[in-house]
């Protein structure tokens, strides 16, 4: 698959400023999201959502959502699952992207950025320290938790952004949480992100991002012991839409 083309660098003062614009919007819209979110999800989402939309309006990117599901999504739990890492996708294009109101499953640092990571936390977001495992797996029972009372979650598979395109290792937490929360699992790939925004740079680029929602994956029925295969399906799916390279021999290795 041809790659996109990586549109112009925008000069730096037109950086400046549209960065400088999208922060001027943000404690007027935020403030109260952060404020609402631990009384209403919906409310804190909504504000959330229009503030990522004028930040998309003021950097010029677009976002176009392809919907393999065709918009059919019956009752919760959802687990959006993103396929391969990018920029800007938690921030900036998933609220576009996604049918429902939803948490993340996020790490440490982002959770600590100011309102983009504060916000989710206050909906009732969970945290993950990857590095603390046992954290990591009262993590994934808080989340597995909420998705039986009816949330959808968001998250990534890949441990973090790859700094070349090609896919990482995939991470078994994103397995064991469907299969444990019995959600249906719902692969997302996102396209024209690294031309929108390549890695390392902070001067976001006006084009389009191409944002896949794959056909669901139930886990009905599945065992803990298929966490494996499924995380194998997975990578799978990503390769059969041409993300990445095959997987390393360590791509799985016990973590």
């Amino acid at each position: 698959m041809e790659a996109n083309p990586e549109p112009p660098r925008p000069g730096l003062m037109a950086s400046l400023l549209r960065w400088g614009a999208t922060c001027v919007a943000a404690p007027p819209l935020l403030v109260p999201a952060l404020l609402t979110g631990p009384v209403s999800h919906r409310a804190s989402a909504a504000l959330m959502k229009t503030w990522c939309a004028w930040a998309r309006r003021v950097f010029g990117v677009h976002v176009e959502v392809k919907d393999h599901n065709e918009g059919r999504y019956g009752a919760p739990p959802y687990l959006f699952l993103q396929l391969n890492q990018t920029s800007l996708s938690e921030t900036f294009i998933t609220p576009a992207a996604l049918p429902r109101p939803f948490l993340l499953f996020m790490n440490i640092e982002y959770a600590a950025l100011p309102f983009a990571g504060w916000v989710p936390l206050s909906q009732g977001s969970v945290v993950v320290v990857r590095q603390w495992s046992a954290q990591a797996r009262r993590a994934v029972d808080r989340a597995a938790s909420a998705l039986r009372r009816g949330e959808s979650f968001y998250m990534s598979i890949e441990g973090r952004r790859s700094p070349d395109g090609r896919l990482g290792p995939y991470k078994k937490g994103a397995a064991v949480l469907a299969i444990q929360s019995g959600a249906t699992l719902v692969p997302m790939v996102f396209r024209g992100t690294r031309e929108v925004l390549p890695p390392g740079e902070w001067r976001v680029r006006p084009g389009k991002v191409t944002v896949e929602l794959l056909p669901a994956i139930e886990t009905t029925g599945l065992r803990y012991e298929d966490r494996d295969t499924l995380v194998e399906r997975l990578r799978a799916v990503a390769e059969a839409h041409g993300l990445g390279s095959p997987p390393r021999p360590e791509a799985h290795a016990r973590e």
